[in-house]
């Protein structure tokens, strides 16, 4: 697949988060709880913030975000204000067991262009499966965003 890249400025965003420690995969059984939490109002796409990840066991920390300006109703979902960011981004359309053709491409235009990349990173489920019917994997739209380290 090709993959348009771009450097982009990601604006500063307030979430509602829960902190997830486990199997990545495993996420999306913990994720509605974010959303319940701020009664669904929310002001933009989804995201995962990973901060650590194993590649072989898929093991990792990350915060499961949401944009909103509710308060969280359950213990445990917490807010913070994410900061400007300048990244890597790119979309990848598909399902989510391609999304390493994603980070492979990111990694070589890194590596091209001499920027060093730093946690965290994010994927934006911009469409993906909804809370009651999976969808079509075929037609998943998710954003791929690595922050580049300024000097």
């Amino acid at each position: 697949m090709e993959y348009k890249i771009e450097i982009r400025d990601i604006e500063p965003v307030r979430v509602a988060f829960l902190q997830y420690k486990g199997i990545a995969t495993e996420a999306n059984k913990v994720f509605p709880g974010v959303f319940q939490s701020i009664k669904g109002k929310t002001n933009g796409a989804p995201f995962v913030c990973y901060y650590e990840m194993n590649p072989e066991t898929k093991i990792g920390v990350m915060d499961l975000c949401v944009p909103t300006e509710e308060s969280p109703s359950k213990s445990g979902i917490e807010v913070k204000e994410l900061p400007q960011i300048k990244a890597i981004s790119v979309t990848h359309v598909g399902s989510y067991e391609t999304l390493h053709h994603a980070y492979a491409a990111i990694d070589q235009y890194a590596a091209e262009h001499k920027l060093q990349l730093q946690p965290p990173f994010r994927e934006v489920f911009v469409k993906g499966p909804g809370m009651f019917l999976k969808g079509n994997p075929s037609g998943y739209i998710t954003e791929v965003l690595f922050p580049i380290k300024e000097d």
